[in-house]
């Protein structure tokens, strides 16, 4: 017969202990986590002072096989998922990131940090070398490649990577064997149709001054080929101004991204950390008055930088509200939305005289006779 084990229960004496045990440590360990949570650290290093109060900042990074320094120091803690990072225990004042890879161009932005609070930043990287795919308007039906009758086209995209296989021809080559590309004719159409648009809203500019200034002025001063159309994402709007180029706010001011936002501390400090353009926006849109300072400011409007060039088109960078594209006299670039300290300008695409439009995500440029579509990414290879 098996021996029955009968477990007595615990003396009051013992459970008096463990009582008394576990809720002292429920008393010291809630503060300490409350005191860490919203910032403080134990410093024992300083002889004044064993407290110190701390920020940190959390970095979206989209770009895979890229590396991430603070201060010059690598981080270690990427979330492989989230391609994010969150850098904690950072004293407050003015910290530098960088976020750079093999192949790509490096993107970097200084910012304030202050005690308990958590900066929220996000970084991009486009390919230093242009991803291309020519769209020929003939391909070769034994092969797949497409057809393209221009000898000199490797000269021509010799500074791009060339994805598709394209095989080069002289003007003198039958077509007859040859299979017409679809795509190519879509492209062309939306390319054309739009010029025609920028035109016809380009007249109407024209026609608008000369009612406002006089038929003489309008006719003795030469127009600049500006952008002129607006664009709608959510609540984010895109539109262009007297030659400048803004991103306004539409939406609720509870779901304003943070980027819009400043700690106003007074023209000398707010124009140190945040740039004095910052500063004087904030000037702009708001009566600034000394209780305001330590307050969370938010604006409605930034403007893009376009690097002191006129604007021919612009749009929303693909599946995207806080990157502008913006083609510039000198070629297609990529311009964050995010003013703070500066705008990083990243160039997708160089050349002159390019014709750009966006269609369902796609980038297509006509380079010269020459239709492309550009990725924003480096192409598997």
């Amino acid at each position: 017969m098996t021996p029955h084990v009968e477990m007595q229960p615990l003396s009051q004496k013992k459970r008096r202990f463990v009582f008394l045990l576990s809720l002292t440590l429920f008393v010291v360990a809630v503060p300490v986590s409350v005191f860490y949570a919203i910032g403080y650290r134990f410093d024992f290093a300083n002889d004044i002072t064993n407290i110190k109060s701390v920020g940190g900042m959390y970095v979206r990074n989209e770009t895979p096989d890229t590396e991430m320094f603070i201060n010059s120091e690598p981080v270690r803690d990427m979330r492989v998922f989230q391609r994010a990072a969150y850098i904690q225990n950072l004293e407050e004042g003015m910290h530098r990131i960088h976020v750079q890879g093999e192949g790509v161009q490096t993107w970097v932005k200084e910012l304030p940090v202050y005690a308990h609070y958590v900066t929220e930043v996000s970084s991009f990287n486009l390919p230093q070398v242009p991803q291309i795919r020519i769209i020929t308007e003939w391909s070769d039906p034994t092969t797949g490649s497409g057809v393209l009758f221009d000898t000199e086209a490797t000269s021509t995209f010799a500074f791009a990577s060339v994805t598709a296989p394209t095989i080069l021809v002289s003007s003198t080559t039958a077509t007859s064997t040859l299979v017409a590309n679809p795509e190519y004719d879509y492209v062309q159409s939306r390319l054309a149709s739009t010029t025609q648009e920028r035109a016809l809203l380009q007249s109407l500019r024209v026609q608008a001054e000369r009612f406002m200034f006089g038929s003489e002025l309008a006719s003795t001063t030469p127009v600049a080929p500006t952008a002129t159309t607006t664009v709608r994402s959510r609540d984010f709007i895109l539109y262009e101004r007297e030659g400048e180029v803004f991103v306004h706010f539409a939406g609720p001011s509870e779901d304003i991204p943070y980027y819009y936002c400043v700690i106003y501390s007074g023209k000398a400090n707010t124009s140190a950390e945040y740039g004095t353009h910052v500063y004087e926006q904030v000037m702009d849109q708001f009566d600034i008055v000394s209780s305001l300072l330590g307050s969370r400011m938010c604006r409605t409007d930034i403007r893009i930088d376009r690097l002191g060039q006129t604007v021919s088109w612009f749009d929303f960078f693909p599946g995207s509200t806080d990157i502008v594209l913006m083609l510039l006299e000198d070629g297609l670039y990529a311009v964050e939305v995010d003013d703070r300290a500066w705008q990083n300008t990243q160039i997708l695409y160089p050349g002159e005289g390019l014709q750009v439009v966006q269609d369902g995500g796609r980038i297509y440029v006509q380079d010269k006779e020459v239709l492309i579509e550009v990725y924003t990414q480096i192409a598997s290879q």
